[in-house]
């Protein structure tokens, strides 16, 4: 049997939460750049901000699950088939997008509570604002978000260039082992 079906998949956990996580960033993101442009005037004016925080708190903690898990159950190892770049490249860019999921969501955190108001958690509870912070800490934490949110699509696009990659030219089984 060759070696690319003697290695496991995924668990559903972790697949389960990947997608969630992926789903919920892109959106995020792009709810972002849109609502950046909204006029005090559109009916979106409030809500998109309201939406943007409440699943930003949402993914944080779906990335927290998914550490947690991952520590308790460690990925399964890379298709012998992959050349030494491609596993370093995929070691990289996974603690980028790990580290994403933690630092983006603090950082919308830090600056949105920076005035002591908490975050509304689709209306069923509030997160408080945890601590003040100075202008500074708020500006850069505000700057970070941003160019972070901006190097997470590029990292988005080259884990999924590399798993299409993996899936349509290499044909082996790095991608269907994240899939159901």
């Amino acid at each position: 049997m060759s070696d690319e079906f003697k290695r496991p998949s995924f668990s559903l956990p972790v697949k389960i939460l990947h997608w969630l996580i992926a789903i919920h960033m892109i959106a995020l993101i792009a709810l972002g750049w849109w609502m950046i442009d909204l006029t005090y005037f559109s009916p979106w004016y409030n809500t998109a901000p309201y939406l943007h925080k409440a699943f930003g708190v949402l993914v944080f903690l779906l990335g927290v699950a998914l550490l947690v898990i991952r520590r308790i159950k460690a990925a399964p190892d890379a298709l012998q088939s992959h050349t030494r770049l491609e596993k370093v490249a995929s070691k990289l860019a996974h603690l980028i997008l790990f580290a994403s999921v933690i630092t983006i969501p603090i950082s919308g955190y830090v600056f949105t509570t920076s005035k002591g108001e908490g975050i509304s958690m689709f209306g069923l509870f509030d997160l408080p604002a945890f601590f003040a912070v100075s202008d500074t800490v708020r500006d850069f934490a505000i700057s970070f978000h941003i160019y972070a949110s901006y190097g997470l699509l590029a990292i988005i696009a080259a884990h999924a260039g590399g798993a299409l990659k993996h899936h349509f030219i290499d044909k082996d089984r790095t991608l269907r082992r994240m899939t159901w």
